[in-house]
């Protein structure tokens, strides 16, 4: 399914386009002529496209070239503002889907542009924005929050089922077992295929699992234990790597 945007000027080749969705709305599977930025300043969105999955917290984005299909879930109430260019504006950025981290610049641009206040301004203005917008895109850091899907059978089977309980404890050599296969074999598939170990791809699954239940008011502790983590401090020191604080300071300064 294709979903075409409306460039409002022939001149702005950026437009975008601020939308609020519920818990737990859904956008199907679908594609656009134009790049896009899929930038949620509050809730929580989960991204699939190109064989991964982005669980995408406020103050990141996913980037998605133009003609690549892809599909959104939001968790908690999500204010999103999606920001789509033409192509001719994707030089330079990636030819691959990815998450970037929005700086404060770039997210109080992207908030200016979604409001009436640009569509109102001179296209001088509007270029010289839109310019800086660029800039700022080229030089986002990129964020390591993608969980790749498997491909092989047997990946699969274990992958799907550490996404549905990530509490689950069963080991590597449980997991072979199961399969039928040697540990060796399975550590190698998952090195291969997922380029990360098992412990490193089911904590990854409990941190993204993690992220979906805070956007909707559930408590660090409860959400911790509940997804699988030994403890609270072993969930804050994960989080932490990839947030550069704790889950409830992260939550509590983006309300």
């Amino acid at each position: 399914m294709k979903r075409d945007i409306f460039f409002p000027e022939a001149d702005i080749p950026v437009v975008v386009v601020p939308k609020t969705y519920p818990n737990g709305y859904t956008i199907g599977w679908h594609n656009h002529d134009y790049c896009q930025l899929v930038y949620a300043c509050s809730g929580v969105m989960v991204v699939e496209a190109e064989q991964s999955l982005w669980v995408t917290p406020p103050q990141r984005a996913v980037w998605i070239p133009a003609g690549i299909s892809h599909r959104v879930e939001m968790h908690g109430l999500a204010e999103m503002r999606n920001v789509y260019l033409k192509s001719h504006c994707s030089i330079n950025l990636p030819n691959t889907s990815s998450v970037v981290n929005v700086s404060s610049l770039l997210g109080e641009i992207i908030a200016y542009m979604a409001t009436g206040r640009f569509e109102q301004g001179n296209t001088g203005e509007k270029e010289r924005l839109v310019a800086v917008l660029l800039d700022q895109l080229k030089i986002a850091d990129q964020a390591e929050l993608s969980l790749p899907l498997a491909e092989d059978k047997r990946l699969v089977r274990v992958c799907e089922s550490i996404m549905a309980q990530p509490a689950d404890s069963q080991s590597l050599s449980d997991w072979s077992k199961s399969l039928n296969i040697s540990s060796r074999t399975l550590s190698r598939l998952f090195r291969q295929e997922m380029g990360m170990s098992f412990i490193e791809y089911r904590n990854q699954v409990r941190l993204f699992q993690a992220l979906k239940r805070l956007a909707s008011g559930q408590s660090v502790t409860s959400v911790a234990l509940d997804v699988g983590f030994v403890s609270l401090s072993a969930f804050n020191r994960l989080f932490k790597k990839h947030f550069a604080t704790t889950p409830g300071h992260y939550f509590k300064c983006i309300d």
